[in-house]
């Protein structure tokens, strides 16, 4: 593993995990899919310990909040969809350790938006985003496929959101809030318009689906030509297809879970990850950086921020002091 931000976390939880206190005694040696088959990693916690990977105050309420709305989990060798990851740096297990905890809590989550920084609205309220009075959602979907993909299933095999919040600003305005949340993934190059799998050929179907989209857009930039453009390489494949999940939602008015007359794209992304946020992308690109990368492919800037998840999650700092300390252990120092 090359020296960086992704090491620096790996050694840190390693070092949390040696302490036999922090993840409540939990060990590592799980398996995951090596390049010869399975192996044993010492930060992948081992099955029967997979559940300590969440946040003590949300570990139960979460596990059954993915159960009951039948939402997968990313797993590693030894989840099936159905458990937690036992994968100590999983985005998953970070998004919901960050924001689980407060999904309840109307006025922490009304400070965390209103809190990142150039923000194009004010919001005064949140509204319930999951039919438990949630104001937080998990690998949301709309109520409809938009984006012609055949299947509304969370957190698998569709567009879905990480994380969802459904606000209204001081106008009376309802907002469509969709977060990407990054720990410490980068990605080399692939290009998504041309990958055949096992004799599928998902490049064509990706190109038959997703270019009208984005030519009938008003928020993505329209290219004369798709095949290996940026909006078929990692991470901005995944934006794209965010970008017009929530357009599109907000523009039907079919819509009936979530009818919205604006949207704005949160992106949530350690500072330090640089890996990710400072790879060239010049290739597909005229700009280098992620951020900038992306800002070329979006026409109103301000429905895109981009946030480190400490200062994303500072509000909380007196509204919920135990899972500040426990996320200030665990990601940001």
């Amino acid at each position: 593993m090359e020296p960086g931000y992704k090491k620096d976390q790996y050694v840190k939880h390693l070092r949390l995990l040696d302490r036999k206190v922090f993840f409540e005694g939990a060990e590592g040696g799980g398996f995951w899919h090596g390049e010869n088959g399975m192996v044993s990693l010492p930060f992948i916690l081992k099955k029967e310990d997979a559940d300590k990977n969440l946040c003590p105050e949300i570990r139960d309420e979460a596990i059954d909040y993915f159960r009951k709305y039948d939402i997968d989990w990313w797993g590693d060798a030894e989840s099936d969809g159905k458990h937690v990851s036992g994968h100590l740096m999983s985005s998953q297990v970070a998004c919901l350790n960050h924001l689980f905890p407060i999904r309840r809590n109307e006025t922490a989550v009304l400070a965390v938006i209103n809190n990142i920084k150039g923000m194009p609205v004010h919001f005064k309220t949140v509204l319930p985003a999951e039919d438990d009075g949630g104001f937080i959602a998990f690998e949301k979907v709309s109520s409809r496929d938009y984006l012609g993909e055949g299947r509304l299933s969370r957190g698998s095999f569709c567009t879905s959101v990480d994380a969802f919040i459904y606000a209204v600003d001081d106008n009376g305005e309802r907002w469509l809030i969709p977060i990407e949340w990054k720990y410490t993934e980068s990605y080399d190059r692939n290009d998504l318009s041309t990958e055949v799998v096992n004799g599928h050929d998902k490049g064509k179907t990706r190109l038959t689906r997703y270019p009208r989209l984005i030519d009938s857009s008003d928020q993505l930039a329209s290219l004369p030509d798709y095949i290996g453009s940026i909006y078929f390489q990692e991470p901005f494949y995944q934006l794209m297809r965010q970008t017009l999940w929530a357009e599109r939602t907000c523009s039907s008015m079919e819509e009936t879970l979530f009818q919205a007359e604006h949207f704005v794209h949160i992106h949530v992304c350690p500072k330090g990850n640089t890996a990710l946020l400072g790879k060239d992308y010049t290739q597909v690109s005229g700009k280098c950086g992620m951020e900038a990368a992306w800002r070329e492919m979006i026409k109103e800037q301000s429905l895109y921020h981009l946030v480190d998840p400490k200062e994303l999650m500072m509000p909380i700092q007196g509204l919920n002091d135990s899972l500040f300390k426990y996320l200030q252990t665990r990601y940001w120092r």
